[in-house]
């Protein structure tokens, strides 16, 4: 199948490189080896392998998926996916996969300043280290205010973080802003209402990926893996199941395993049990709420698994030396 939408307007006989699809679990075509894939991760959570260890993902989420990835789906819970398949070309017309992976566009950074560490030769080539130039003492290149090369940085996140998928996590807000720009894209798609279709495509294309690259995503990139998979699969289960009621006994039965078992494999891999963990993980979730959203104490309480509003802020407490609405009130003055 050919990723891409043929025109349906009269006098408009042309093809452009990008295709939607929404899908329960994920797309067919995810690893098609011509396309970049910006795949939305709307409910559920799955676990991803990667070189033989495994990565678990949770919604809402987002990826971002090269040419060259081998997407491997281990397992997966309840998940709903919406994927936009582009070509860089489409972007511009001289991004063509060679000519982004070739560092051609990499003069774009230059060097430190006198400093004696590095000479203007040093060019540098990971994504990771050019994100860190933002913040040190470098120079640019005189092509810094150039267009292409500003667009060549929109598109870094595909080919330059030496891995070939790169996941982010997103609050609620986050990710009704991103699926409002995918479904713009969906619809110019699909119904074409009218010849400027093809501009605003590219426009809320450009725009997801101005929101992926973002800075602010970057705390949220979800680069933990696990060598065990049964600690993978537990975690992707607890994830998806925060708002629930969870024992460990019914973990044990789900998973049809011992508890000496589970804990072990939990302490070997994160240094606690399994219920410790599932503890962290609900913690962690209420102190982003806490910082992003603007839903009450009381209702962040329900929805990370704790029907008694003073036993989370009691739990809280006892991870962060704060309650709630401290740590709310503290992080609220820090931005």
């Amino acid at each position: 199948m050919e990723l891409r939408t043929k025109s349906k307007r009269p006098g408009m006989n042309c093809y452009i490189d990008v295709f939607y699809e929404r899908t329960k679990g994920f797309s067919a075509f995810i690893n098609d080896r011509n396309t970049y894939k910006m795949v939305l991760v709307r409910s559920g959570s799955f676990v991803m392998e990667e070189d033989g260890e495994y990565r678990v993902i949770t919604a809402p989420a987002g990826l971002l998926i090269n040419e060259k990835a081998d997407f491997k789906v281990v397992s997966e819970d309840g998940v709903e996916s919406r994927t936009l398949f582009f070509k860089p070309t489409f972007i511009r017309e001289e991004f063509t996969f060679e000519a982004l992976n070739s560092g051609k566009y990499d003069k774009f950074y230059s060097a430190m300043k006198d400093d004696g560490k590095k000479t203007a030769s040093d060019k540098i080539t990971s994504t990771e280290r050019k994100m860190d130039l933002l913040e040190g003492e470098y120079e640019f290149e005189e092509c810094f205010s150039d267009s292409i090369y500003q667009d060549y940085l929109l598109l870094s996140e595909f080919f330059g973080r030496d891995r070939n998928i790169v996941c982010y996590s997103m609050t609620m807000q986050e990710y009704d802003t991103a699926n409002r720009l995918s479904a713009s894209v969906r619809y110019d798609l699909e119904e074409q209402p009218d010849n400027f279709w093809i501009l605003r495509v590219r426009y809320f294309i450009i725009s997801l990926l101005f929101a992926a690259t973002a800075d602010f995503y970057i705390n949220w990139r979800q680069y933990e893996l696990y060598k065990d998979p049964l600690v993978a699969d537990v975690s992707s289960y607890l994830w998806n199941h925060l708002h629930e009621e969870i024992t460990l006994e019914s973990v044990l039965k789900r998973f049809s395993v011992n508890k000496n078992t589970l804990n072990d494999a939990f302490n070997k891999e994160m240094s606690m049990s399994c219920m410790a963990y599932l503890e962290d993980l609900r913690v962690n979730r209420a102190k982003k709420m806490l910082q992003f959203g603007d839903e009450s104490v009381s209702e962040i309480s329900q929805i990370c698994g704790y029907d008694d509003t003073s036993y989370f802020s009691k739990v809280f407490k006892k991870h962060t030396g704060q309650t709630p609405s401290e740590y709310r009130k503290q992080m609220k003055a820090l931005c």
